[in-house]
């Protein structure tokens, strides 16, 4: 495992997390030696300023009057997995129509990793789809393919590699929003914790309709915060990437607040789960030996 800092960009590289993560526990794999990371990839001059631009849209939603839980619970819904019983169809245009500042979601269909070191590459593909609008049986590129971009190996993918995929596998796309580009947290924004992250999170959503994608120590020995699609797995040091689709509630710093993800270590097809906003920065924050620092793709 490493850790880069270039130009206030935290870029990483994280342990494969195991295929087996599903009914039995599975031993987590060694530690990778810290090497020099000769793929790492800056943005280009039009991808930092829309980072940019983003980045001031954040500020903006962070600063938000009335940005808090509850500012309408009467109209809208305790959770983004109430919204069909509920009878709410957001858009992936407008996920949040009628709600803002409440709660975001977008349509996205998990996909399982086909290898044991491909959470990385698993959830280029979920995105991908996403932005193509692919059918739920559908792929727009193979796991395979998305290697070419990701250059995964058996460690895992770096936090620059796995932002490049992103947007190599969404270039093109009609439904790509303007001024969107994935990017990773500056190290000041790490600094600044939760509510930060919490803010990219709902620009993401709400803003671009855009899905985000972090890295989690998903269930470390000893550690109280895991993720709840991992409740089966037996306690194992690992870094790994899932993909994170919805929000209800604004950061408040309580476990009450919830994210919506993906998750492509559990399941046939990959998993969607549900779990407190507050765990999930614990375990973005969290590091191990198969996890050096923080990664958000946002």
């Amino acid at each position: 495992m490493f850790r880069l800092v270039r130009s206030g960009i935290v870029a990483l590289a994280f342990g494969a997390t195991l295929a087996g993560v599903m009914a039995l526990p599975v031993a987590a794999r060694p530690p990778v030696s810290p090497s020099a990371d000769p793929s790492e990839v800056a943005l280009t001059p039009l991808e930092q300023q829309a980072r940019a631009d983003k980045l001031a849209f954040a500020q903006k939603e962070l600063r938000r009057p009335g940005s808090v839980i509850g500012a309408s619970p009467a109209a809208c819904p305790a959770s983004a997995q109430t919204l069909t019983a509920s009878g709410i169809s957001p858009s992936a245009v407008s996920p949040a129509a009628g709600c803002s500042g409440y709660w975001g979601w977008v349509s996205i269909t998990p996909r399982r990793q086909e290898q044991s070191y491909w959470c990385g590459v698993a959830t280029v593909q979920v995105v991908s789809n996403y932005v193509w609008r692919m059918a739920a049986s559908s792929n727009k590129w193979t796991q395979s393919q998305i290697t070419a971009w990701t250059q995964t190996t058996t460690a895992g993918t770096s936090g620059s590699r796995e932002s490049y995929g992103l947007n190599q596998a969404n270039a093109g796309s009609p439904n790509l929003p303007a001024s969107w580009t994935y990017a990773a947290m500056t190290s000041t924004q790490i600094a600044q914790g939760g509510s930060v992250w919490h803010s990219l999170l709902r620009t993401d959503i709400n803003q671009y309709s855009m899905p985000q994608v972090v890295s989690v120590a998903p269930k470390d020995p000893g550690f109280a915060y895991f993720l709840t699609s991992w409740r089966n797995a037996a306690a194992q040091y690992a870094g790994h990437y899932i993909v994170l689709n919805g929000w209800t509630g604004v950061w408040d710093n309580t476990r009450t607040p919830t994210v919506n993800y993906a998750d492509s270590a559990v399941g046939a097809t990959g998993t969607a789960s549900l779990d407190p906003a507050y765990d999930m920065w614990q375990m973005i924050r969290k590091t191990n030996v198969n996890k050096t620092g923080v990664y958000v793709g946002w």
